[in-house]
């Protein structure tokens, strides 16, 4: 089935007419029907007016409570407004810049702190009693404006932006369900900001297909993620690595000889931002569930690979084979083709898109003989130190295998008056300096450990959930006390 070409809020609402009563969205425990998002949403309509919010306008949002997020997104469309996210744990600064450099006219929230401190617009709160007919407006050829500016993650420098109108943004969505088989959404669990690409594109897919969605808070303990992914009506999710990672501590007794996997009924486990190590994926197969996947995506590419099934346990290092609807080259520096086997830069080209140009990926990888894809490391993360190249994210993956490390992340910043790379090591963990330098002295070889290390219970994290690297590496050029010599 082609992807229709219509304003993304008109469907919805035409769900909601279709079967008012049907339960959409679960979150803190109460149960939302199609028609009560709308009827919410319909209620900003008119908030947003008064606000002088009109046709071609982008307006940002930053809010605690993502259903009501994504109603005020719904109510924005009607008004042919496009939409920016913005993440909780960003500070006033970083919305503040993102406002300018994102072309955008108001920032909104549903915090009153973030109201009074940023000088934002308050978002009234949803009121659950109140029920008006389905009458939202989406104008004609609105699927042709802008519905949403989406960002990078900003891992390694301040987010790129891109806007989207609603008929591109349906089309990538009918080309991701192509590619990887999953055109229809299964009910899910849903964890992470709207601000993340992945967990938006999400909640779309699966209101746009009437699909039901249990959304956690976005603070929660992996208790509560093991009690939502238990449930028998839940049968997909996308977690990033660190959660998988929380969940194969939760689940360490449990073994797939004794009890099985935990999650049987989860037919898709996705992990999502970035790369899970091939233990944690392999033990995921076996204590999780036979579902769990792992992706290779990219920026302006989309989708690349997946591994799934079984390949997870004959390739685990792999990314899995990549689609045939993408062009993957392994380049060396002349660019010409590499050889089977051989590292060089991944260059990719998605050939579903009409015009699209081979991308430089910034990674380096092989592909092997069974055609099979796996990421050496990325440019920005090899660092030169005494003439020896060292692979920072091999080290992340090393350092994150000791007891005790939930997640890491290793950059370099050159020395003062050298030409060598300083290397820094941010661990998360809940053991001791001494401990820790101990085990890292024991795990890895001279060359390759860092020149300063800083431990801390809980790193600073973007919308992807991934470690902010900018955040971090602003203490080291800092030079913040919390960063000492290894």
């Amino acid at each position: 089935m082609q992807f229709e070409t219509r304003n993304i809020g008109s469907i919805i609402a035409d769900l909601a007419i279709a079967d008012p009563d049907a339960s959409c969205v679960e979150q803190d425990g109460i149960r939302h029907s199609r028609a009560d998002i709308i009827d919410s949403a319909q209620a900003l309509v008119s908030f947003f007016k008064e606000n002088d919010v009109t046709s071609g306008d982008t307006i940002a949002i930053v809010a605690i409570d993502r259903l009501r997020a994504f109603e005020a997104m719904i109510a924005l469309w009607s008004l042919d407004a496009a939409v920016l996210f913005l993440d909780p744990r960003q500070t006033i600064d970083e919305m503040q810049a993102a406002k300018e450099k994102a072309g955008v006219k108001s920032i909104y929230t549903d915090s009153m702190s973030f109201a009074r401190r940023g000088k934002f617009g308050f978002v009234p709160p949803r009121e659950t009693a109140k029920r008006f007919d389905i009458e939202l407006h989406f104008s004609p050829g609105s699927q042709v404006r802008d519905a949403l500016i989406l960002s990078s993650s900003g891992t390694t420098e301040f987010p790129r932006f891109r806007r989207v109108t609603h008929q591109a943004f349906l089309e990538g969505l009918w080309a991701s369900g192509q590619l990887l088989d999953n055109q229809i959404p299964l009910p899910a669990v849903s964890v992470g900001s709207l601000a993340f690409g992945a967990v938006l594109s999400h909640w779309i897919k699966l209101m746009i297909n009437g699909k039901f969605l249990l959304s956690l808070p976005l603070l929660f303990g992996v208790n509560e993620l093991h009690q939502a992914l238990a449930r028998l009506d839940i049968q997909s999710v996308g977690l990033p690595p660190v959660l998988i990672t929380d969940l194969l501590e939760f689940h360490s007794k449990n073994t797939a000889a004794d009890d099985g996997p935990a999650y049987p009924h989860i037919t898709r486990m996705a992990s999502l931002g970035g790369p899970i190590s091939p233990d944690n994926l392999v033990r995921a197969y076996r204590m999780l569930t036979p579902g769990v996947r792992n992706m290779y995506s990219l920026s302006g590419v989309g989708a690349v690979s997946i591994l799934s099934g079984e390949e997870v346990l004959e390739k685990p290092n792999s990314v899995g084979k990549p689609f045939p609807e993408v062009t993957v080259r392994i380049e060396d520096e002349t660019s010409e083709l590499c050889a089977t086997g051989q590292v060089g830069r991944i260059v990719a080209k998605p050939n579903w898109k009409d015009g699209a140009e081979p991308i430089d990926t910034g990674d380096f990888g092989w592909i092997d003989e069974d055609e099979y894809l796996f990421i050496q490391g990325r440019a920005e993360q090899i660092a030169c130190r005494n003439s020896i190249n060292v692979n920072l994210l091999d080290l992340e993956l090393d350092v994150n295998r000791i007891t005790g490390v939930r997640d890491s992340i290793a950059f370099s910043l050159q020395a003062d008056g050298s030409l060598d790379d300083m290397i820094f090591l941010a661990v998360e963990a809940n053991i001791d300096l001494a401990l820790a330098k101990r085990q890292i002295r024991t795990s890895l070889a001279s060359y390759r450990r860092p020149d300063r290390i800083m431990i801390c219970s809980n790193l600073p994290r973007n919308s992807s959930n991934k470690i902010a690297l900018r955040i971090v590496k602003d203490m080291a050029i800092e030079k913040s006390a919390k960063f000492v010599d290894f």
